[in-house]
């Protein structure tokens, strides 16, 4: 008998993540009991400075505020630090950019379904189809040529942009059903699967987001189920991650957390 379709109403969060159930309703209760308010319109603001130095300051420190202090986090989500960092997904900076996107992702890990579905409201989707093909495009040159053409610390930040857009892809995977849909119109199969095919050029962290994320979508999911079935490639390159490499340590943590993603 076949599984029945799982309502994706309870995503899995950050084990470690400091909930806000416990605060009295409002913005008044958070800023009472936040030890970083005063912190919080400064960021803001220079989220939207014409500086790209000061966007960029100010991507990073929303990471640092948000981490296991569920006030803060409730007064920046009141002031539509969420809007404002969806925005920055599209500045003419890169360094905006890569921070933003390493924002909105620790707001997903840390913030839950709710500031998921939140980021999905505001149509969050728009920028993050636009990157696909662009990371697609620069992953495909990086893996291509040899020696590589681009400067290390370009390459890192790449791939660093590449897990953080992964990343909020498998969390609003696993926000609600309409969130899900919403990503089953990306077809990131060929995406994520590139990923995994070049696994021994990529870094391990960027990798195993992509397992996760692949992962998430192939659970009762038939768009990526038969997406999956219906490549033979890979099937193989799946049934290939299992086996120890040369060129990795088998018993490293992260990979044979990659290779029981891909059984």
């Amino acid at each position: 008998m076949g599984k029945s379709p799982k309502k994706r109403n309870n995503r899995r969060h950050n084990p470690v993540r400091v909930p806000d159930n416990h605060l009295p309703p409002g913005l008044h209760a958070a800023s009472a009991t936040s030890s970083r308010s005063q912190d919080v319109l400064p960021i803001m603001q220079k989220l939207e400075s014409a500086d790209p130095t000061e966007r960029t300051w100010a991507c990073a420190a929303v990471t640092n505020l948000i981490q296991n202090d569920p006030s803060t986090r409730r007064l920046l989500q009141g002031k539509n630090v969420i809007g404002a960092l969806i925005t920055r997904l599209s500045d003419n900076i890169d360094d905006v950019v890569v921070e933003a996107s390493g924002a909105l992702r620790n707001l997903c890990i840390d913030g839950g379904w709710e500031i998921c579905s939140e980021m999905n409201n505001k149509n969050i989707m728009a920028p993050l189809k636009a990157f696909v093909p662009k990371i697609s495009a620069v992953l495909d040159e990086l893996i291509r040529s040899s020696p590589r053409k681009v400067a290390k610390n370009m390459e890192t930040r790449i791939f660093e942009l590449a897990e953080n857009i992964i990343t909020i892809f498998w969390c609003l995977s696993e926000t609600s059903d309409k969130a899900l849909q919403a990503v089953n119109k990306v077809s990131l199969v060929p995406f994520l699967m590139s990923f995994l095919f070049n696994k021994s050029q990529i870094p391990i962290d960027t990798v195993l987001a992509a397992a996760q994320c692949l992962y998430v979508l192939s659970e009762d999911n038939p768009p990526c189920v038969d997406a999956l079935r219906n490549d033979t490639g890979y099937i193989q390159c799946l049934f290939g991650i299992p086996k120890p490499q040369d060129d990795i340590s088998s018993d490293d943590e992260r990979n044979v957390m990659l290779r029981a993603l891909a059984c």
